[in-house]
């Protein structure tokens, strides 16, 4: 039986509290020499939105076997269901809330299971220590998510409406996805769908504001807005020497409208 190379934990609940640390002990002592690595504990508090994107932002960085514990659950408690989600060679376990919308956005081999427990064994307001650190535990261990409950189709999967960005001719809606500690907001752009041609592009809701053509963020000059490729798979939105989303007024959430022509230069 293989053990998994790595456990991966995603959650809202910050380091203040013992949350944390009452899960990473269960997998401790459930999956021992499992090595456990942090994507973050900062994700706000119930954003399943900014979860989706520090999750399909991150898959591709994990090692393959890899398990990931994402537990951002506003839920928790209540009928919505505990998946395990194999894809891309990695398996996730989360609630289905929406928090896979953006990984599976372009997957279509990945398979899903319901793994709700019939029965909790302990708090029904802490899932993610008594209930799904449990089953990455398992998992990481090498069980079969086959085991672990039955299959879903794709579409039984619940999505994030609006989260996904579109586009009608050469304007393109989005969100504002999260914003990092420097300022940069991640918009809801995929690099590989819409990082073509951002030289001509411009912000037009909820503000108009020329874009400067910047491959880096030193080719931004103080002040300048620029609409970059970034590290983590999306398009985004930054400013030479300070904050985009304060220069934007922009906020997680937001709804943007930009100009990316399909043509032209």
């Amino acid at each position: 039986m293989h053990t998994a190379p790595l456990i991966a934990l995603l959650t809202d609940f910050g380091l203040a509290d013992p949350y944390v640390g009452q899960m990473q002990s269960v997998l401790i002592a459930a999956a021992p020499g499992v090595p456990r690595v942090d994507i973050s504990h900062g994700v706000a508090m119930g954003d399943v939105a900014q979860a989706a994107f520090f999750l399909a932002a991150t898959l591709p960085w994990l090692p393959p076997g890899a398990v990931v514990l994402a537990v951002v659950d506003p839920g928790v408690g209540t009928a919505r269901r505990v998946l395990v989600v194999e894809i891309a060679s990695r398996l996730v376990v989360a609630p289905d809330n929406g928090l896979l919308t953006l990984a599976l956005a372009h997957e279509t081999g990945f398979r899903a299971f319901d793994a709700t427990p019939r029965s909790v064994p302990a708090s029904a307001t802490f899932h993610g220590r008594d209930v799904f650190a449990p089953l990455a535990a398992r998992l990481a261990q090498g069980e079969s998510p086959t085991a672990l409950g039955y299959a879903l189709s794709p579409d039984e999967l619940v999505r994030l409406p609006g989260l996904a960005a579109t586009r009608q001719g050469d304007v393109v809606t989005a969100r504002v996805l999260s914003v990092d500690g420097f300022g940069n907001v991640a918009t809801s752009c995929d690099v590989a769908r819409f990082g073509g041609r951002l030289s001509r592009a411009q912000v037009l809701a909820p503000v108009a504001r020329r874009l400067v053509p910047a491959v880096t963020y030193a080719d931004l000059g103080p002040g300048e807005v620029g609409l970059l490729a970034g590290s983590q798979g999306y398009l985004e939105l930054a400013v030479g020497g300070a904050s985009a989303a304060a220069a934007l007024g922009l906020a997680r959430g937001d709804r943007l409208e930009l100009f990316l022509p399909l043509a032209g230069v």
